[in-house]
C-alpha cells in the first residue's frame, strides 16, 4: 500500500512539474501561481473524469460467457 501511495505522489508531483515547465511559470509570482493552480485543477479534473469513464466502461462490460453451451457429442 505504501508503494502505491508513493507512486501516486510521484505521478502528481511530476505532472505538476510538467505543467510548470510547459507553461514557463515562475511560482514566486502570485499571478503565475494562480495560472498554475487553475491549470493543475483542470488537469486533475480531466484525469479523474477519464478514470470515472474507464471504470464505468469496465463495470458495464459483460464478463461472463454466453449460455449457449450445447452438447456437441
Amino acid at each position: 500500500m505504501k508503494v502505491i501511495a508513493l507512486l501516486l505522489i510521484k505521478f502528481f508531483f511530476i505532472s505538476a512539474l510538467f505543467i510548470i515547465s510547459n507553461g514557463n511559470l515562475h511560482l514566486g509570482d502570485i499571478g503565475q501561481r494562480e495560472i498554475f493552480l487553475n491549470s493543475y485543477s483542470v488537469w486533475l479534473n480531466n484525469v479523474f473524469g477519464q478514470i470515472v469513464q474507464t471504470a464505468g466502461y469496465v463495470v458495464n462490460s459483460k464478463w461472463l460467457p454466453e449460455n449457449n453451451l450445447s452438447n456437441s457429442s
